[in-house]
């Protein structure tokens, strides 16, 4: 039996206790291969059942710094992706604490900095190999005493989520179930954050504390406490942004109250316009691809900044003009109202 592969809608996030998900209470076996509508043979088939291979990603020409790491990716086959989407469509529904800010609708990158706007000291944490370091046994655990599986039930679920004994980097799954697996560390340090009068929340890996006083011997608090759960901190990332200095956290800056757009944003933003403008230094990219990636980034930046949206839009109308002069040109229809066509493009994705 084939299981189909899951489409995610689009709705408003359901909410609701962990005790009223279809996953609670899986008392057997059957029960379990049930809810994906596959026989437990079948089912049985897909455990670890995964591609392996080598990410690597393409330096980005315009950014500074070190060129990514070459990453080591597991990849669910079909029928066992099919599975992972189909526990991460239950889980999805299930309500999570304030301080989680990844994997779910309603949750993101910029939310997670919003929670410390306007806070005097901000300090940031990233736990190393995080996944890596999710181990089944977390998995089976949190199956077993959250969602109340029998022994050999919570096993079942563990094989078919991880790898080689901790979480697949390539599943669609691994984001949340690395939060439920970690969900009592991730409490324990919400509340000794909250003992001391500081904001917690987690985006993944990136842990972010702030308030108005944050002392070594908190942050020391911290690695102990993750180091008690079988985790360590990625050495040089531990940040301390003091007396209202500029932080940043999860990819943006926060500063004077507000998001800001990172620094090195806008310098690849004005490098593309750059290439664009005098088509030199494309590092071998077409000039529509550079007018995609532009695009992109104002996007992004409009996204974190509403002061960056009129440019963003204006840039897409210029290229629908463009686009649309192109299509007039080649098919000879000049007769096309541009104008009324271009109606529409305040509504971006962006918006």
């Amino acid at each position: 039996m084939k299981l189909k592969r899951e489409k995610l809608a689009k709705r408003e996030r359901k909410s609701y206790d962990i005790s009223q998900s279809a996953l609670y209470n899986t008392s057997t076996k059957s029960k379990l291969a049930s809810l994906f509508s596959i026989d437990i043979k079948a089912l049985r088939e897909c455990i670890g059942d995964y591609r392996q291979f080598d990410l690597i990603p393409e330096p980005d020409p315009f950014k500074s710094g070190k060129p990514p790491k070459t990453r080591k990716v597991q990849k669910p086959a079909p029928r066992l992706l099919a599975v992972h989407e189909r526990i991460l469509k239950l889980l999805r529904c299930v309500r999570v604490p304030e301080y989680m800010q990844f994997a779910l609708k309603g949750t993101s990158y910029k939310k997670n900095a919003e929670a410390h706007l306007r806070k005097n000291n901000i300090a940031t944490l990233d736990i190393r190999n995080f996944f890596g370091s999710t181990s089944k046994s977390k998995v089976f655990n949190f199956f077993k005493d959250s969602l109340k599986a029998p022994g050999d039930v919570a096993n079942f679920y563990a094989d078919l989520v991880t790898f080689d004994n901790c979480l697949a980097t390539g599943s669609p799954l691994s984001p949340l179930i690395s939060f439920y697996a970690n969900k009592n560390l991730f409490d324990e340090l919400y509340n000794l954050a909250k003992s001391h009068d500081l904001t917690f929340t987690c985006y993944v890996d990136d842990l972010t504390f702030s308030g108005d006083k944050i002392s070594n011997g908190f942050l020391w608090q911290v690695e102990k406490t993750i180091a008690a759960y079988g985790h360590s901190i990625a050495c040089g990332k531990t940040k301390l942004f003091r007396n209202g200095r500029p932080a940043h956290i999860t990819g943006v800056v926060v500063h004077g109250g507000a998001i800001r757009v990172p620094n090195a944003r806008y310098r690849k933003i004005r490098l593309i316009k750059e290439a664009i403008a005098s088509g030199k230094e494309k590092h071998g990219l077409s000039i529509k691809e550079l007018e995609y990636k532009l695009g992109g980034l104002l996007g992004e930046a409009a996204y974190l900044d509403p002061n960056h949206l009129p440019a963003a839009i204006e840039f897409n109308k210029s290229l629908q003009r463009t686009s649309l002069a192109l299509l007039q040109h080649k098919f000879d229809c000049p007769e096309v109202n541009t104008e009324k066509l271009l109606d529409g493009a305040s509504d971006l994705p962006w918006e």
